[in-house]
């Protein structure tokens, strides 16, 4: 009798995930066709909070382990009696003429609804991560939020003049991959609603739907097994499979700590410089917004001109350029250096930082010195004449971080010297960290390339650091990376020629190069190209940005294992050079 119980409660499971599925679209389309200042929505809403009550009562009353089903989901059960006890009482007072605001209501149903629905989700999700490959996990999961982002985008007060369902889906899917190409302006054209589903966007895509995912489902209760363990952990470029919750905790914690500590810094700075037309809540708005903009490297800015307005104040530079690099540098990065001063505290010992970490820290830091100097000279006499030394720096110093990643630029870049723009399109295609907010073909690609590329000139067997080999797997990793990129760019660039030659506008050849490879980087820099594009140059740019952003991590998260063959056939030489 129990297994036919158990049986049961297992048979309903994908039936209310489907329900709950519905949930969500049936909220969207309602939202989207009439708003929810409507008491025919209001019913809809009171109907569907009595069918999700009953669905959850349900399966706890058919379980053979009631207790444990409701200690395993206290807030879920708490949130299902408080919100059924407030429907009753809505429904009371609307037949008896009591006075309960109708967008109140409907607004904490519709908040509930769509909260229970996405812990179901999450779980499902967090259980089929267990089951398929990392890669596909990925990919998919960023494929969702882009939709989704872009049926929001869509409903009518999220712009003040409607917007096309293809320039929806490209802002979504430029939010999401945490780009920052617009083709429509954020501060004018998305009101305040709309400007927030693009920030959820960017702060969703800069951590991943699965971080969220599985960060929720367990601590509602949600139990992930050893292969979605195993396969989170290779997405997030963890090794410690045995402490995910606490990983998660600990990225989730550095993020609203960098971010906040971000928005205070330049909301402290910008409300000393009392901008014209700024408000306190502008003020404070404006700091949040580009500070988690910032963190995520997405570029996304709420100012038609992007930052160039900035440039005249070394700290928002110096403050943007910071929050860009630690985004940048990977949340695992953050959360290994943050354990290993903690430790280090404790213990009251030197302790190593792992390879892979001080790698990390040693191509960022050659990159940071590199681009901040090479864009000092050769811009001194260009767009930087006319400042202060110090305003030189912090400005130099932003665009030489900015490039790799974010695309926060506080010059205009069509302004920009030829030479410095072709070292740009080399530092957006080496983009950020692994496990960072950016694109590219990362950090460590490139560094291990040169390691290989030393040990050839100097005769070593094989490539070394700090008294370790590097295995020959990597290699051949960063070198499928480096193709994959080489590839996606050169095809991107070439289509964006093709659909855009014959399109009347006054941009050459470096400008749509430079956009290509911007998209691929999901940097976001432009020289103005974005808003004039095609319809079908605008699909291209979606593509090539999607598979930047999920390309690198996609390979490394397939290729994790390797399969060690039985077999070895005898060496081949070929011929190069």
């Amino acid at each position: 009798m129990k297994k036919s119980l158990d049986w049961k409660k297992t048979a309903l499971e994908w039936p209310l995930s489907l329900y709950n599925i519905f949930v969500i679209v049936v909220l969207l389309l309602l939202r989207y066709m009439f708003g929810f200042n409507n008491l025919l929505v209001m019913d809809l809403l009171q109907a569907l909070l009595f069918l999700e009550a009953a669905s959850q009562f349900t399966v706890i009353a058919i379980s053979t382990r009631k207790w444990n089903d409701v200690k395993s989901q206290p807030w879920q059960m708490i949130l299902s009696v408080f919100l059924v006890a407030g429907g009753v009482l809505a429904f009371v007072a609307g037949k008896t003429g009591g006075n309960i605001h109708v967008w109140t209501v409907s607004m904490v149903v519709n908040g509930y609804l769509i909260a229970m629905a996405s812990i179901t989700i999450f779980g499902k999700l967090v259980k089929l991560a267990g089951n398929v490959s990392p890669a596909l996990v990925l990919g998919s999961s960023f494929f969702l939020v882009i939709i989704m982002g872009t049926i929001l985008l869509l409903t009518p007060r999220a712009t003040t003049d409607g917007i096309s369902p293809v320039d929806a889906l490209f802002t979504s899917a430029s939010a999401t991959c945490v780009t920052g190409l617009i083709v429509v302006d954020t501060g004018t054209d998305f009101t305040f609603i709309g400007q927030v589903i693009i920030l959820l966007l960017i702060q969703i895509g800069g951590l991943g739907l699965m971080t969220f995912a599985a960060f929720f489902a367990m601590s509602f209760g949600q139990q992930m097994g050893l292969a979605g363990v195993r396969n989170l952990s290779r997405l997030m470029d963890s090794e410690f499979t045995n402490d995910l919750k606490h990983i998660l905790l600990s990225i989730l914690t550095w993020t609203i700590i960098i971010e906040t500590v971000g928005a205070l810094l330049l909301y402290n700075t910008w409300s000393a410089m009392e901008i014209t037309g700024w408000s306190t809540t502008d003020t404070v708005w404006q700091s949040i917004f580009h500070s988690v903009s910032a963190f995520c490297n997405a570029g996304f800015s709420l100012n038609s001109s992007n930052l160039e307005n900035f440039a005249d104040s070394p700290a928002t530079s110096l403050i943007i350029g910071t929050l860009i690099v630690l985004g940048g540098l990977g949340f695992m990065l953050l959360t290994t250096v943050g354990r290993h001063w903690l430790l280090r505290i404790r213990e009251g010992r030197h302790r190593i930082l792992p390879v892979q970490t001080r790698f990390v820290l040693l191509i960022t830091s050659i990159l940071i010195v590199l681009g901040t100097g090479l864009f000092l000279t050769l811009e001194w006499n260009n767009s930087l004449e006319g400042m202060t030394i110090w305003q030189k720096l912090a400005n130099s110093y932003l665009q030489g971080v900015t490039t790799r990643t974010a695309g926060f630029n506080t010059i205009p870049t069509s302004s920009l010297l030829s030479p410095v723009k072709w070292f740009f399109l080399v530092f957006m295609f080496i983009g950020a960290s692994p496990g960072g907010t950016g694109g590219g073909v990362k950090t460590t690609t490139i560094g291990l390339l040169f390691l290989s590329l030393r040990s050839l000139l100097f005769r070593r067997k094989s490539p070394e650091i700090w008294n370790r080999k590097i295995p020959n797997f990597d290699l051949q990793r960063a070198g499928a990376v480096l193709l994959i990129g080489m590839a996606t760019f050169g095809v991107s660039s070439l289509l964006l020629l093709i659909t855009e030659t014959h399109s009347g506008n006054q941009f050459s050849d470096m400008d749509y190069i430079f956009e290509s490879m911007s998209a691929f980087g999901t940097v976001g820099l432009s020289t103005g190209v974005t808003g004039y594009l095609s319809t079908a140059g605008k699909w291209i740019i979606i593509i090539t940005m999607f598979i930047g952003r999920i390309a690198p991590a996609t390979l490394a998260a397939a290729t994790s294992r390797v399969k060690t063959a039985l077999y070895s056939y005898p060496e081949a030489r070929i011929t190069i050079g």
